[in-house]
């Protein structure tokens, strides 16, 4: 290393003054710090948010650090006084108006890798801000171990609360940080962003809301021929971000929508409460797959006690969460019945 910074060695180098040299270059050497080299990392809009990727509109993203959301993969954990922090460019603005509050969820979340699957804050990390660096994540205060409760441990982070605001469009670059105790970085994930002129005119995103906190209505087990232990659940948005109500899951037709293979939504438009292509309106639609020479699968609406579909906006929101008891708006149950071929569907 001597010669690499000094050109050629000279011959009459004692042999205690080149070790001298040698170990004093190696000591300047380990001093500086080596970032490691990122992880990719997937950013996508929140899925209980309309609008959180467009200008002009606060914050609503999700930052995906493993993207295999099986709970058979683990995720990450912290150790005590480790941090987590998302780097943000300048383009998304800390909103004075929503105030930080370290010792709750409200600014942002860890979650397990499904959708209201959070790693429980309370006693575990607090949110903290840098705004040095426009930097926002958590700390952990005990070990935040990816197991027992925690299990698979950390896969996602949710940022939300209005806490920033998307100042302008474009495709931006966002790293994130594992930082140890002593601040070095010990773990990265590197990505990008893309912040849209305008919100779209329809959306649709998985949710759990339906179900009691923590449970996963992804990954789940049965046996053949059978009705999967839970309802899937959709949120739905139409124009404007408003919520779409009133659609059900109808048979597919492939003859007119050869693209949904699982079954076509339909939104019920004369308020008879029941689903017919012929007079209501096609909103969208499944696109089904199964393990090789499968029959017998199929996704429906679950059915009422009156003989009719249960409706988006009619699915009632889980008890535990607030607002709960009540129908759900744009909230979508799905049946789902296995094949009589093992494997994944």
């Amino acid at each position: 290393m001597a010669s690499t910074s000094s050109g050629a060695l000279r011959r009459d180098f004692t042999s205690a003054g080149l070790a001298i040299l040698t170990a004093a270059t190696l000591a300047a050497c380990s001093t500086q710090e080596t970032r490691p080299a990122p992880e990719p990392l997937l950013i996508v809009p929140a899925p209980i948010a309309f609008d959180g990727h467009v200008a002009g509109r606060a914050t609503d993203l999700v930052f995906v650090l493993v993207k295999d959301a099986n709970p058979a993969i683990p995720g990450i954990g912290l150790l005590t006084g480790e941090r987590l922090m998302v780097g943000l460019p300048k383009v998304f603005q800390r909103n004075s108006a929503s105030p930080l509050r370290e010792d709750a969820d409200f600014n942002l979340v860890l979650t397990r890798g499904w959708p209201q699957a959070a790693v429980r804050q309370k006693g575990q990390y607090r949110i903290v801000y840098d705004a040095k660096f426009n930097s926002i994540g958590v700390q952990a205060l005990v070990d935040v171990r990816p197991e027992g409760p925690n299990a698979p441990g950390i896969k996602v982070i949710h940022l939300r609360g209005n806490t920033f605001l998307n100042l302008d469009l474009g495709d931006h670059p966002v790293r994130v940080s594992l930082l140890g105790a002593d601040g070095r970085e010990k773990r990265a994930w590197q990505g990008t962003v893309r912040i849209e002129f305008d919100a779209p005119s329809a959306r649709l995103a998985p949710t759990n809301f339906h179900l009691a906190p923590g449970t996963n209505s992804d990954f789940q087990q049965s046996g053949l021929g059978k009705d999967s232990p839970h309802w899937l659940g959709l949120l739905l948005w139409g124009a404007a971000g408003s919520p779409m109500n009133n659609v059900g899951v109808a048979p597919r037709d492939l003859s007119r929508h050869p693209r949904y293979t699982g079954g076509l939504l339909v939104q019920d438009t004369n308020g008879d409460g029941r689903l017919d292509i012929s007079q209501d309106k096609v909103v969208g639609g499944i696109i089904g797959a199964a393990p090789a020479g499968a029959k017998g699968q199929s996704a429906t609406s679950p059915v009422k006690a009156d003989g009719k579909p249960l409706l988006s906006g009619q699915v009632l929101r889980h008890e535990k969460y607030p607002g709960g008891g009540k129908p759900n708006p744009g909230l979508l149950a799905v049946r789902f019945h296995t094949g009589d071929t093992r494997g994944l569907y």
